[in-house]
Parts: structure tokens; sequence; C-alpha cells
């Protein structure tokens, strides 16, 4: 399985979940690590562009990302079956609840940007961490047009 994630430069190769566990995220408490990835690079940036304040989404003031593709193996992956409509607050103790089993690596869940699609929650916690692998890190930056002037 391949999945893609944006990552600032000094958080690379971005499996630690640190950031993740000072702030939460929509699958996790504070306090609890977890790594955010997308099925795809293109989800990937619309997840990180949502979610940066206004006033970085301004030519100059966009953090500097590279794209990260790990391949993860298909048999680590488990999907959870959640509704994409859910809200944080039934989506937090479920995952804090699937970090906490150690039960298998990965969580498919869907993205609440495009609820069609998946992105993969990973337990920096679990062993099979060391099987997650970096494939390649690229350069990334958002189109212009998507920026406010």
């Amino acid at each position: 399985m391949r999945l893609w994630q944006l990552v600032e430069p000094e958080s690379l190769p971005g499996l630690s979940g640190e950031g993740t566990k000072k702030h939460g995220g929509r699958w996790n408490s504070p306090g609890r690590p977890a790594v955010y990835c997308a099925s795809s690079l293109a989800l990937a940036a619309l997840e990180v562009f949502v979610n940066l304040p206004r006033d970085k989404r301004r030519e100059g003031k966009v953090p500097e990302q590279k794209a990260v593709e790990y391949d993860l193996p298909d048999d680590l992956c488990r999907m959870s079956g959640f509704p994409g409509t859910m809200s944080e607050e039934e989506t937090r103790p479920l995952g804090d609840a699937w970090l906490e089993a150690k039960e298998c690596l990965a969580l498919s869940v869907p993205s609440n940007v495009v609820p069609l699609e998946a992105n993969v929650v990973l337990n920096p916690d679990h062993p099979d961490m060391d099987k997650v692998t970096v494939l390649r890190v690229e350069p990334f930056s958002f189109d212009p047009r998507l920026l406010d002037d």
C-alpha cells in the first residue's frame, strides 16, 4: 500500500507522531502520538491546505513542505468501517482505543475533506512501525492560484 504525507523538513521522515501528540488530531487526543497519511498525494495536499491558518495561505507564508511517499505492507492495515460524517468528539475516543489496543499498525479512515477517499492513521508505538518504508521525499509547493493575494 502506498501512502503520502506532506511534512515540514525539520520533521522528516514524518513518522514520529510528535506533532499530533502535542495537539491531537481527528483520530487521537492530545498526549497520544499518531501519524496521519493519505491514500494519494492530492488528498494529502488537501488535508494540509484546509488545516493551514488563513494567514499562512499566502505566497511566501506557506510553510515549506516535502512530499513523502511510504510503502506499507497491505496486511498491516485494517479498514475502520466508520462513516465519514462523524464528529471529532466521536472519532477521537475510537482512535484512542485503537491506538491503545495496538491490534494493527494502520487504520484506514474516511477523509473528512473528501469522505469518499481514505486517510490512513499509523500507530508509531506499534511494534510493526519499522515495516513502514520511505520510498521518496520530494519538494512540494502549493499552486499559487490556491493562495490568497
